[in-house]
């Protein structure tokens, strides 16, 4: 029997209608640490939706996992994505340090009497690797300096390698205290632009990195001299575990995160400023979804191109997709960063650790840190695969690279671009207007998200017209919540790669593997053979 159109329409699923405070758009490190942080500061109800089966499933769960204390940003003309690095460090502590009890394992540590820097204290659950990561600073016998065709690179890169001493120095040496009343407090522009210093105190004399360069120069048939090596702040970080606390703290406060949403239409109001007067959502099961809120926040990294015309955001975005090789087991255990004028110079060195509940195995995670230069609006590869797998030859020799596991994938991060000179920088972006009831924020590194969570939490306080709010001063275990957000967050993409090639080779059917990512999403690797 054919049932008549009046009776089909019936029998179709009803639209459900949801009211919230604040509708976060977007489930990676962004939306994660502002939907947190709100839940600690305000008596808000909050939403946020992904549209991925997990969370943290896009660039925030893809890059190397690099904690970045502004080093690698030192030697550039401008100083102020070093600043912006500098004074992440200052919203982590005081926002995150105690809160997590010790999970957020970055701390101040007394270096002399009134004298305390940040460091960061060995923990077995700890956001972030106590290993520091040691740059590496070419001399004028290295290859970049040595067969470059113009005279002044090498006069260029002096000036950049003594900008690096200095305001490295001047941030975590000898110069600065971190604790001056109480409270944390990085150094300002002008104590950073002003020392002039003769050493610095940072430079490590172990050569724990001396074979490397020399390997490295005699690929190159130099017999270079030994580089500056320079300790740094930056560490590597458990990018997954961070996500996941951060997602357990915002449920125990009442936080609704819910993945597998797709968004069918922005329901605009035109008339006067542009506001939004609700989304109309589809869940996994294909029931439609009415939400309404006070204020829509969209931290949504790649897919905010989409949005841009909708919402009236007048910037471009520019997509940059880097290489990331990853290799188990590790290359070696030091964690490196090879600095240059030259961008395919530039190469890194990472460990992780794939934790579960039975074991640890380490891997490393191998990327160029150079970035685009250009600033079309297109996708780009900053740097091809081979490059890195040169690199990593020269500095590890054939055999040992070729002897690993190796995988390769493409990491998409997306960066906001603008004729104003303060937005063009690669940190991160909060654009807003008093006017309406959405915010537009796009964090450029992952580090960046004790201040994106801030000044966020601080915007939203005047649109809203907040005041001051304590949910707790201290993170109370919540057994429930925590269950819950290992559920939600995925892995790190290379511990997914181990997870689905190890559960390919022990055979289908034969032995239950779990996976922290549904089997039958596509992963973006491919293997490189041992035979190359």
């Amino acid at each position: 029997m054919v049932l008549s159109e009046e009776r089909m329409k019936l029998k179709a699923p009803a639209t459900a209608i949801h009211h919230y405070d604040i509708v976060i758009i977007g489930g990676g490190i962004a939306g994660i640490a502002i939907a947190e942080l709100l839940s600690r500061k305000t008596n808000l109800s909050i939403k946020v939706i992904d549209h991925a089966p997990q969370l943290g499933t896009g660039a925030s769960g893809k890059l190397e996992g690099w904690f970045h204390s502004g080093a690698l940003y030192s030697g550039n003309d401008d100083a102020q994505t070093f600043m912006n690095c500098i004074n992440g460090i200052e919203d982590l502590i005081n926002h995150y340090s105690t809160y997590s009890d010790g999970r957020c394992n970055m701390v101040l540590q007394g270096k002399q009497p009134n004298l305390f820097a940040p460091a960061v204290i060995p923990h077995e659950d700890g956001w972030f690797n106590a290993a520091p990561v040691f740059y590496i600073l070419p001399n004028q016998e290295s290859p970049d300096i040595k067969f470059s065709r113009f005279k002044n690179d090498s006069l260029l890169w002096e000036i950049q390698r003594q900008r690096v001493f200095n305001r490295m120095e001047a941030a975590f040496g000898l110069q600065h205290n971190w604790f001056p009343e109480g409270q944390c407090r990085a150094p300002s522009y002008r104590a950073i632009e002003s020392y002039r210093g003769e050493a610095c105190s940072l430079q490590d004399q172990s050569g724990i990195l001396d074979a490397l360069c020399k390997r490295y120069g005699e690929t190159f048939g130099l017999n270079s001299s030994p580089c500056n090596i320079l300790k740094s702040l930056d560490v590597s970080m458990n990018t997954a575990a961070i996500m996941r606390d951060l997602v357990a703290s915002g449920i125990s406060k009442g936080v609704d995160f819910e993945t597998g949403i797709n968004i069918e239409n922005l329901v605009i109001d035109r008339f006067g400023p542009i506001r939004i007067k609700s989304l109309l959502c589809r869940d996994p099961r294909g029931v439609m979804h009415h939400l309404k809120a006070r204020l829509f926040v969209f931290a949504v990294g790649s897919g905010f191109k989409t949005l841009l015309q909708q919402l009236h955001v007048r910037v471009r975005l520019k997509m940059s997709k880097s290489a990331m090789v990853v290799a188990s087991p590790p290359l070696c255990r030091i964690n490196f960063a090879r600095m240059s004028i030259k961008d395919k110079f530039h190469f890194n060195h990472l460990v992780h650790q794939a934790k579960d509940k039975k074991s640890s195995s380490p891997y490393s995670m191998l990327g160029n840190s150079a970035s685009s230069q250009d600033e079309a609006d297109v996708e780009q590869d900053v740097v091809d695969v081979d490059y890195l797998l040169d690199a990593a030859e020269r500095c590890f020799g054939k055999k040992e690279l070729y002897s690993r596991k190796l995988y390769f994938y493409d990491c998409i991060k997306t960066e906001f671009l603008s004729d104003e000179e303060e937005k063009r920088r690669y940190s991160y972006w909060i654009e807003w207007n008093r006017d309406s009831n959405y915010l537009s924020v796009l964090p450029g590194k992952f580090s960046f998200f004790p201040t994106v969570a801030y000044q966020t939490y601080l915007k939203i306080k005047k649109l809203l017209e907040l005041k001051e709010y304590n949910n707790g001063s201290n993170y109370i275990s919540d057994e429930k919540a925590e269950l819950e957000a290992s559920c939600l967050v995925a892995d790190h993409y290379p511990v997914r790669i181990f997870s689905e090639n190890t559960a390919s080779q022990r055979g289908s059917g034969k032995i239950n593997s779990k996976s922290s990512f549904p089997s039958h999403t596509p992963m973006t690797r491919r293997t490189i053979s041992s035979e190359a």
